[in-house]
């Protein structure tokens, strides 16, 4: 994931924070402390949030922890594409050739859209609880898909975390098809929101599309002790 690919999904995600809570922009920064100018930048994705902001956001909106968590999220995802990027230009790759940093099938006219998903955010699910969400996914573009995955940005593995595997299979589609992606999922331990964001690759892991035209799916949960 890019820079400003995460800057794009956090300020998404605060601004819908904070519109059902139902606080207007301006108001939000009389409370805050924080310019209107800054927030309307920070929402729209053009600036990069502060942990300061971030916190005041899930502290006064009412969401625990969650965008806490979905910054470090986000963070990892973003060190883990540097991480990738890094390794293809230690080995030389010759983008026309194997794909470079994209995939060797990689096309301008290429498209995915999400069209509906299951598990709704803010799910509340007990602790440790083991569950399945699935993403249905239309190929909008003029291309055919073939070996493509669906594969987890950041840490899957981290405690406190919502765990997953770290990718599941994208069935082949023609261009029009809607196909079906089921991860299995567990909660974390603690008590609080978590995300989990996973975007489109091929088997080595690198984006078909790196770009804020496409942002991530994801699932968001409440972990509660007990339902």
């Amino acid at each position: 994931m890019r820079p400003a690919q995460a800057r794009f999904v956090i300020g998404c995600r605060m601004r819908e924070l904070r519109e059902a809570a139902g606080v207007p922009l301006s108001r939000a920064a009389t409370l805050s402390g924080w310019d209107k100018g800054h927030l309307s930048r920070v929402e729209r994705g053009h600036t990069k949030p502060s942990r300061e902001l971030i916190e005041w956001y899930d502290g006064s909106f009412g969401a625990g922890q969650a965008l806490v968590n979905q910054l470090m999220e986000l963070d990892a995802a973003v060190r883990a594409g540097r991480d990738t990027s890094q390794r293809d230009l230690r080995r030389a790759v010759v983008p026309t050739s194997l794909g470079g940093s994209v995939p060797t099938d990689h096309h301008p006219e290429d498209r995915a859209e999400l069209v509906g998903e299951t598990v709704p955010d803010g799910t509340r699910v007990s602790r440790e609880q083991s569950f399945e969400k699935s993403w249905e996914i239309r190929n909008s573009g003029e291309r055919p898909w073939r070996d493509r995955w669906l594969t987890r940005q950041g840490a899957a593995g981290t405690p406190g975390w919502l765990r997953s595997p770290v990718r599941e299979r994208v069935p082949d589609a023609e261009p029009g098809d809607v196909v079906t992606v089921t991860m299995a999922l567990q909660a974390p331990s603690q008590v609080g929101a978590s995300t989990a964001y996973f975007k489109i690759t091929d088997d080595a892991g690198r984006l078909y599309y790196p770009g804020l035209e496409s942002p991530p799916v994801y699932c968001t949960i409440f972990t509660v002790y007990e339902l």
